[in-house]
Formats: C-alpha cells, structure tokens, sequence
C-alpha cells in the first residue's frame, strides 16, 4: 500500500468531516514529508479539491450508488483514483486503479475493494462519460465542467454570460504563480533579480505591478537568504495594485482596517519610505502576530498593529486619518485558483452575512477619515452585494464621491462604473475589486 496515497485520502476525509480551512489541516499533516513526497500529496489533495464535482459526477456515471450515499473512506479513495485517472498522465491507469484498491485494504474497508476496482478500472476504460450539454444547460455544465458551485456560476453567467464565465471558471483551475513583491526600503527590482539569479533562481517582472516578479522556482524559497533578509515579501500582483490605487505619500498618517497578516500595511509602508504611520487593524491575535513578524523580517518600523475589532467604535480620533483602507473580510471567490477549497466552504447565504459586516467595517473607516481625504474600499471576491452594493450604500449618504480611475493602469481594470476589477482570465492576476472614494 502507498503511505502517500493513503495519506492524501485521510487528509479529504479529515478536511471534508471539519469543513475548514485546508490549507492548515495540510501542512499540519504533511510535516514529516520531504518535499517531493508532500508534493505529490498536495498535488492529489489539491486536484480533488479543485475538480471535485466534475469528480463525483465522474463516479456518479460509473456506479449504481450514488457518491453522496457511499462511506467517506470509499468515496475519498474513488475521487483519489479517479483524478489520477483523468488528470495525472505520468501515473499509469493500472496503477492509479490498483494502488487505490489496497489503500482501502490498509484502511480496514476490504469489503469494498471488489467495488472500488470495478469502479475506477470503468473509468480507466470508458473515460469520463458524458457532460451536460453546453447550449442546452450552460449553468449546468460549467458547474459540473468546470466544479464549481452552482449558485456561483448562476451569479456570474447573469453578470458576464456563458463564453466570459467559461474562462473565468477555467483560469480559476488553474495553479497560479508564486508572486512576489520587492522591498524598495532595500532595493529595486532589478536588484532583486540579479540577486535571485545569484541564488540559483529564475524570476520575472510582473507586467502591471511596478514591484512584483514571479518566481519560477518555488522550492525552499522561504528558506533563501534573501527572504529572511526581508528582501521580498509573497503576494499577487493583484494585492499589489490595491495599495498602488491608493497611494499613500511618506509623511501620512493611513490607516488599515482587516490589515493582517499585512501584505498591503507592509506595501504601503515601503511606498511611504517609512515616512508617516500606518495602523493597522485586525480582530485576530494570531494574524497580527504575523503581521509583526513580517514587519520585522522586512525592516519596517512605521507600521503600528492594533488588535480591535474594526466594525469599532475604534478609540481614535474621528477624521484624523488622511487614508484609509478597508480591506473587507469577504466570501473570497476572487481567489479560488490559491484556495479552492473555498468553492465548497463558502454559502450563498455567506453573501448577505457578509455584506451587512462590511458595510458596518466601512462605515467606522469613513468616520476616521479626513475631509478630502481617500478611502479605498478592497475585496477579494466577485459578488456585487459585497462590492458595488456595499459601495453603493456608503455613496448613498451623500459624504463621499467616486473618483476617476488613474491612468496609471490599463482600463481593462476599471468597470462601467469607474470601479478596480482584476481577474485571473483577463489579467493573470487573483480577482479584486476596489473601489476609490473622497470624503467631501
């Protein structure tokens, strides 16, 4: 029996009977691999997470019992199986069917090893079988096509239609770069490359953010000298651009609200040249300690962490921040192709829940910002309640004004309506939305 593969199926089934996080449950369990045996368990657990609806309908077409209706344990092992199948073609079909067999053996489920086989070896022979029709059932089949969630799929295809939702589901499939930012209060970004190639390591600029490269080799990277030298800090060029729309200049008092573990606090300290404060807010005492963490690998010293809960009353002063930046806790779909485990984590009933939080955390940045001062609105996802609804609402009050989209980036960003909106199918970037308002 192989450990890995057994390994990958109890991580499903542990992950799938919690329902949390996946990113934690994995490292938590595969701490005693070396790194082509995580590897190669990450690859499993993620391509099942990521395909598991096309999986199960797969499975669905080749057995007289119904996925839902099988033991946990069996059902983990066929989704296993069945993404070797269909997607790992450096695994042989006989392996990926036999393997799997004695995985369930090793479990203490021999009873339904007859069954996994017949299972898995008719999807070795007979492929994946039928999809729904994509003209007649265009909803249907980018869910199951495409394994995402239904009521996600309906939101999109009535905003963007059939062809632009098919592309966004595909690119949300996709393993997404590593992409780093360069610490300006070291160096440039030339710099950095050229002491990246002295480590052995191959990058390249980013084509919209000023700052980012993307790393091709990801290995051990946290582990370089220059990491822990604070040369560089992980984050999407998407994140990069939110703290480029609202550009905080050195010598300004800026404050973040939901800012750990810090990505945007620590971008817009360096744009600042650790001239002027940033505060930075968050609920979690975990991710502020993060948060400082990251703040002391990178040199910063003008990032001040406040522990409180930002729907407030916060204990400043009202109207004594020149910008402020909401970074709102959100449902996430912007970034599926980094977690996709939030496609079945996430509820549509999340949306109106989350909405109502939002707006109650921007309203407490709009009351500390300075007349004439900006606030940047920011999520990472794609529905409109928790972007243009939540706007919307604030804009309703009559204190603040939408502002122009600047000309520093493509207007392949900028909605109708002057709103950010990054996408992993039309930019290669994680899906933002930002919204930029002036208080009058």
């Amino acid at each position: 029996m192989d450990p890995l593969r057994r390994a990958a199926v109890e991580l499903l089934m542990e992950w799938e009977k919690r329902g949390s996080k996946l990113d934690p449950l994995f490292f938590r369990r595969t701490q005693g691999l070396g790194p082509r045996e995580r590897g190669f368990v990450r690859e499993l657990v993620y391509g099942v997470v990521r395909w598991l609806l096309r999986l199960d309908h797969v499975i669905a077409q080749h057995s007289k019992v119904k996925p839902q209706r099988m033991e946990r344990a069996v059902l983990a092992a066929l989704r296993v199986g069945a993404y070797q199948l269909l997607f790992l073609d450096q695994v042989p079909p006989w392996a990926a069917v036999s393997e799997m067999v004695e995985v369930v053996k090793g479990m203490g489920k021999g009873q339904a090893a007859g069954f996994v086989n017949a299972v898995l070896r008719a999807i070795a022979e007979g492929g994946e079988g039928k999809l729904p029709d994509r003209e007649e059932n265009p909803q249907e089949y980018l869910s199951i096509a495409f394994s995402h969630p239904g009521w996600v799929v309906e939101d999109w295809f009535k905003r963007w239609g059939l062809e632009e939702t098919e592309r966004l589901c595909a690119a949300n499939n996709l393993i997404p770069p590593l992409t780093i930012r360069v610490n300006t209060l070291l160096g440039e970004r030339e710099e950095l490359l050229g002491r990246l190639a002295l480590e052995g390591r191959r990058a390249y600029p980013t084509p919209y953010s000023p700052w980012g490269l993307i790393l091709q080799d990801e290995e051990g990277f946290t582990e370089s000298e220059l990491f822990k030298e604070g040369w560089f800090q992980v984050q999407d060029e998407g994140a990069q651009l939110i703290s480029m729309l609202l550009s905080p200049e050195p010598g300004e008092r800026v404050l973040e609200l939901c800012a750990a573990p810090g990505g945007k606090a620590t971008h817009m300290a360096q744009m600042m040249g650790g001239r002027g404060e940033v505060v930075a807010v968050d609920i979690s005492p975990e991710k502020l300690s993060l948060l400082k963490e990251n703040c002391r690998r990178l040199r910063i010293t003008n990032v001040k962490a406040e522990r409180y809960d930002a729907r407030g009353p916060l204990p400043f002063s009202p109207e004594s921040f020149d910008r402020v930046l909401v970074d709102a806790p959100c449902t996430g779909l912007g970034v599926l192709r980094r977690n996709p485990d939030g496609k079945w984590r996430v509820k549509e009933e999340d949306v109106k829940r989350l909405s109502e939080l939002q707006f109650e955390i921007l309203q407490e940045g709009a009351r500390m910002l300075k007349r004439g001062g900006v606030l940047l609105y920011s999520t990472c996802t794609l529905t409109r309640e928790e972007n243009e609804g939540v706007v919307e609402r604030l804009l309703e009050k009559g204190d603040f004004q939408l502002l122009e989209p600047p000309l520093s980036l493509p207007p392949s960003f900028f909605t109708q309506e002057g709103h950010f909106l990054s996408l992993p199918h039309r930019h290669g970037t994680d899906g933002f939305f930002a919204a930029l308002l002036k208080k009058g």
